[in-house]
């Protein structure tokens, strides 16, 4: 197979997966098991039934193969190290006794239901592998089933925000010890496994001894990482905090570390994907440097080799083999039976150790998460002939149905939940209002515009009593695992948010969620809250160049309050604010702002009139001024403000020259700022691109209706 035809498959591989994560995501599904889906098709399930498999065949010839295989492998070391980096044992130490025996009790109780569950089945002649494979069969399958995929579960709890609260840290450390008591469990049940195949095992007898062998060696394995290698790791994160970042030596004497690992345990006669996970278990566990290790792995395992992964099982699954009523009933079996085991071992085990039944439900329901962790353990089954692909194909469809449904079930039991917290948020919204008379909601992203949007919305306050609310709203991402907070960077933002805001001594109020549909849930926030004002910054969008594109624009459409966004990233003390006005409707954003702002002690607003040369303006001076005072009526602390007037035939120069001598310029949405710039293009330049000073861009709710010609006028 040529480079050029390796090439093609990665890009296809990457496209379909990205897009099936894309769509499940959307759907309010795990991405994950969108990109599962994406590998499924293209296998003989979807891309083998075009042409007759002419396709699938050109595109995926089996001798090309071997190459994809050699890559996901290697991801498949990568992913389930940044797994063991992610999963910290020190954490579990303020846990108790309560935590491992709901992580051991799920996994061991959910083994041995599995067990019997798949004898049946391969009694039945539903689950299969190769001539003489039936122990090998049923003790993958069953391993397969007892697993919980920590990132998958991880994934789902950050989406329902439940990564602060006891149930949701109860469940992560639950799912920590299952998914560390799973890994052992399967190095020995591997190594039984293809001791029986190969016949090397002999009896049930031989591979019970095999599998007490590997658990010894897999034991002495275990204590020599965590008692002796651990303990010449200190020094990386020690390197880390002298230099601040992972530098390329570090992360490739990392890898060089992750590839020993899994070769040791390779040649002790454990799985090498074992090793990788031990070496992630041991690694320091300060939470900057895991992110920073993280952040350099995630990129090129989780985005190019896992997909990569994805598309080997998928080539191997056919979901055509699937034909029979029997296959379906033992489907629905598994289904069932797979869930309710899985359930009800978790519940009765956190029940036991104090949980109250409120929350055994839900630890139950989230526990019952699967996806790459299964995956990786049946594919290990499938390339030693444990299972057949008729029956990797349906394992996996009962483990994608159980995550769909749990993940599903436990939106469902949180509508009620969320309800009740929007009615109290009402409430204590209603109650703040009488006590507060201005609150400002300010959505931030990263933490070098944190400081500048606080300062902004104080600004708007005018030194009257009122509050901020300073929100870290984070798009999830699937492939993010997570230690506990779930958003690296995200301490950072809100602490400089709450340090800004102890420097202006004003009342600053910090939350953080994850949102799928940030601008929308800005705008909910906003409604629920009875927010004054939005601060935010400027956003790019993908394919313009305009400030007030991607999130931004999608605020400005649905905000129910004024919106003010901050082109720049500092904010200097303002003195001198510069308002220009062109006399059309979008102006009485600024104006209102400039209203709120000029209350402060020693703040002058000038407005600037610009009228063409030449030409009666619309309005007389005394028009304008007249119109200010209506719009900015005069109140106790408020500034007189200035007017000034200046033809000209170009607005926006006029605005750029006089920035040089100002703090703050206020605008309107505008057409003539040029604010939305043209697609693909620079066509017409921006008037923020030319200021020499902050500029805060105003659109108030009533403006909203003419967004739809402001856009047309901008390609006329």
């Amino acid at each position: 197979m040529s480079v050029e035809h390796l090439i093609l498959q990665i890009a296809v591989i990457l496209m379909v997966t990205r897009v099936g994560g894309a769509t499940l995501r959307w759907l309010g599904q795990p991405e994950a098991i969108g990109e599962i889906i994406g590998g499924l098709l293209l296998g003989p399930s979807v891309l083998g039934l075009i042409a007759h498999g002419a396709v699938l065949q050109w595109l995926f010839p089996a001798r090309g193969s071997p190459s994809l295989n050699l890559l996901a492998e290697l991801g498949v070391m990568f992913f389930m190290f940044i797994v063991g980096l992610e999963l910290d044992p020190l954490s579990l130490r303020g846990q108790g006794k309560a935590v491992i025996a709901t992580g051991l009790t799920s996994l061991l109780g959910s083994f041995a239901g599995a067990l019997v569950l798949a004898w049946v089945l391969v009694q039945r002649g539903a689950l299969r592998g190769s001539p003489g494979a039936s122990v090998a069969c049923i003790l993958m399958s069953a391993t397969a089933m007892a697993m919980t995929a920590f990132p998958v579960l991880a994934r789902l709890i950050n989406d329902q925000n439940l990564q602060k609260t006891a149930v949701g840290r109860f469940t992560i450390a639950a799912a920590a010890v299952l998914d560390m008591a799973g890994w052992c469990l399967l190095a020995v049940v591997y190594d039984m496994a293809r001791a029986q195949i190969s016949g090397h095992g002999g009896s049930a007898l031989g591979a019970l001894w095999v599998g007490v062998k590997t658990a010894v060696l897999a034991t002495a394995y275990v204590v020599v990482m965590m008692f002796f290698v651990r303990r010449f790791l200190w020094r990386f994160q020690a390197h880390f905090e002298v230099h601040a970042q992972i530098t390329r030596n570090t992360l490739a004497l990392t890898l060089l570390l992750v590839l020993a690992s899994g070769l040791a345990a390779q040649t002790t006669g454990i799985n090498p994907i074992f090793g990788a996970f031990m070496m992630g278990l041991i690694f320091p566990s300060d939470e900057n440097f895991v992110h920073n290790i993280t952040a350099k792995l995630e990129d090129i395992t989780l985005l190019l080799l896992m997909p990569i992964f994805f598309a080997t099982i998928g080539l191997h699954t056919n979901l055509a083999r699937l034909h029979s009523a029997a296959i379906w009933q033992s489907w629905a079996w598994l289904v069932g039976g797979l869930f309710f085991l899985k359930f009800f071992s978790t519940t009765i085990a956190a029940k036991a150790t104090g949980v109250r039944w409120a929350d055994t439900g839900l630890v139950g329901l989230l526990m019952n998460t699967h996806g790459v962790v299964e995956l990786v353990v049946l594919g290990l089954a499938y390339d030693m002939h444990a299972i057949n692909s008729q029956t990797l194909a349906l394992l996996i469809l009962a483990l994608l149905a159980i995550t769909v449904g749990a993940s599903g079930l436990v939106r469902l039991i949180f509508i009620p939940l969320r309800r009740r917290e929007r009615r109290a948020s009402l409430a204590a919204g209603a109650t703040e209002t009488q006590k507060t008379r201005r609150h400002i909601l300010v959505p931030l992203v990263n933490a070098a515009t944190a400081a500048a949007l606080v300062r902004t919305a104080a600004t708007l306050l005018g030194g009257e009593l009122g509050r901020i609310s300073a929100v870290r709203l984070r798009e999830p991402s699937e492939w993010h695992l997570g230690r506990g907070t779930f958003a690296a960077g995200e301490p950072e933002v809100l602490d400089v948010a709450r340090r800004e805001g102890d420097s202006l001594k004003i009342q600053l109020d910090t939350v953080s969620f994850s949102s799928r549909r940030i601008a929308r849930d800005i705008c909910r926030l906003a409604a629920y809250q009875h927010a004054d004002w939005i601060v935010l910054g400027s956003h790019h969008g993908i394919l313009d160049t305009s400030a007030l594109g991607g999130i931004v624009a999608r605020v400005l459409r649905k905000a129910p309050c004024p919106v003010a966004i901050l082109i720049g990233q500092k904010m200097p003390p303002v003195r001198q604010v510069l308002v220009p006005y062109l006399g059309e409707p979008q102006d009485t954003g600024a104006l209102l702002a400039a209203q709120h702002i000029s209350r402060h002690a020693g703040v002058q607003v000038t407005i600037l009139h610009v009228v063409k040369p030449h030409r009666p303006p619309v309005e007389s001076p005394l028009g304008v001024k007249e119109l200010a005072n209506r719009l900015m009526p005069a109140a106790a602390g408020a500034n007189p403000v200035r007017m000034q007037v200046l033809e000209s035939d170009s607005p926006a120069a006029v605005v750029a020259e006089k920035s040089r001598d100002y703090d703050l310029i206020i605008l309107g949405i505008s057409p003539q700022w040029k604010l939305h710039e043209q697609l693909l293009g620079r066509a017409q330049i921006s008037v923020v691109r030319q200021c020499a000073c902050p500029t805060l861009v105003v659109q108030t709710p009533a403006q909203r209706g003419r967004a739809a010609k402001w856009r047309a006028s901008l390609w006329a």
